[in-house]
């Protein structure tokens, strides 16, 4: 009787069930990958020794700030072209969508930095060592700020120092993280940039630049790695840079690299009727 019962009862739940829900066991992600200090050092070089020229079509796209926003106006994204020749030539050309009219042309030579804006018809030429306040936009559209975010710099093992941590983020992501420092004048060292490695597949995925006294920079996010004819490079660049105040998001849609670029290339002539403004010097 009392199995009967049991039996019942068990056939009676069996009727109540609605419905079944499947629970999805959770992600487990892959564990980090090791790497020794030497290795992640061996792909800082690779990256910049394997990269002489880039011609590059990309979409710009400012986040925040108004540096940029100040000159591209109303547009989201801008298209556009970026030539560069190590170590430190770089042309930088803006389209506006869909009619395809320029709104900026700039080229640095890794002394001297030109600038043409055809909507303010100003032509701005400065050293490469000057520092404008962050509330003259014009002045600090600076072409070796996206040169600095394309070339990651290798490390000079006979004259830099550096050392190796592993970070681990709130939400569990694992980077290494090669420190580069230089002797300060009091005797000290002094940060120079960090190069973050993610470590589920090593890839370099940040990049920040330092000034005098540890000043951030420019800090630069890679992402979307693809294969660029044979050079694995990332597809998102993002640059942000605090003291100008304005963000900075690249998109590369095609690149090509290591072809020769003629010199002409680089050369940006001022237009006859164009405004000449002139900088120079640190400020």
């Amino acid at each position: 009787m009392v199995l009967t019962l049991l039996t019942l009862g068990v056939g009676s739940w069996g009727c109540a069930v609605r419905r079944t829900i499947h629970v999805s066991p959770p992600t487990v992600s892959a564990p980090p990958r090791q790497a020794t200090v030497a290795e992640l050092v061996k792909e800082v070089d690779a990256w910049s020794q394997g990269i002489h020229t880039l011609t590059a079509t990309v979409e710009f796209k400012p986040t925040t700030g108004s540096v940029y926003t100040g000159v591209i106006k109303e547009y989201q994204n801008v298209g556009g072209f970026i030539l560069l020749k190590k170590p430190s030539t770089i042309r930088i050309i803006g389209q506006a969508p869909v009619v395809k009219t320029e709104i900026f042309d700039m080229v640095s030579n890794g002394q001297q930095f030109r600038v043409f804006i055809p909507s303010k018809n100003k032509f701005i030429v400065g050293d490469d060592s000057y520092r404008g306040p962050a509330k003259k936009p014009l002045e600090n559209l600076r072409p070796e700020h996206i040169l600095d975010a394309l070339l990651v710099p290798p490390i000079d093992e006979a004259r830099e120092k550096f050392f190796n941590e592993v970070t681990l983020t709130p939400t569990g992501q694992s980077y290494y993280v090669i420190n580069v420092v230089k002797q300060a004048g009091d005797g000290g060292l002094t940060l120079k940039r960090r190069v973050w490695f993610d470590r589920s597949d090593l890839s370099i995925s940040r990049l920040q630049l330092y000034g005098p006294e540890g000043v951030l920079l420019e800090d630069i996010n890679y992402t979307g790695y693809h294969d660029f004819g044979g050079i694995r490079y990332p597809s998102e660049i993002t640059l942000s840079r605090p003291e100008e105040d304005y963000t900075l998001s690249i998109k590369v849609k095609k690149a090509t690299f290591n072809q020769p670029i003629p010199a002409e290339k680089f050369v940006l002539k001022r237009p006859p009727n164009a405004t000449l403004v002139e900088l120079k010097g640190d400020n």
